[in-house]
């Protein structure tokens, strides 16, 4: 599930626009505040399925991406922390952050703003 601030000025949004966040093609909330996108290291079986599902690429691709982008100056890759447990207290205590955490991970603390299981 991806979750946002509970400030946030979405309340849903698409797999097209996730997308467009966490590669940073998109960089503000439509009301102008910058998004804080808030990524779990790479390895995890939750970051493998997001990038999946939401964005249709494998572990392999993300790295060619951010490599490129990188290499051209063009950006770097969002913050990535250990777990979706992190992931919920910084989308928690962050304006603008997004994130995503497992179906059973989510605390209540932040809103859904894209359930890719409905």
């Amino acid at each position: 599930m991806v979750v946002a601030n509970r400030d946030t000025a979405v309340d849903k949004i698409s797999p097209d626009q996730t997308t467009q966040i966490f590669l940073k093609h998109v960089q503000s909330w439509p009301d102008g505040k910058a998004i804080y996108p808030v990524d779990i290291e790479e390895g995890s079986p939750l970051r493998t399925e997001f990038y999946s599902k939401i964005t249709g690429r494998s572990p392999a691709q993300l790295r060619a991406y951010w490599a490129r982008q990188a290499f051209t100056g063009m950006g770097f890759p969002p913050r990535q922390v250990a777990s979706a447990e992190e992931v919920s207290k910084i989308v928690q205590n962050t304006a603008g952050a997004i994130g995503y955490v497992g179906r059973n991970e989510r605390d209540g603390t932040a809103k859904i703003v894209l359930d890719p299981g409905k």
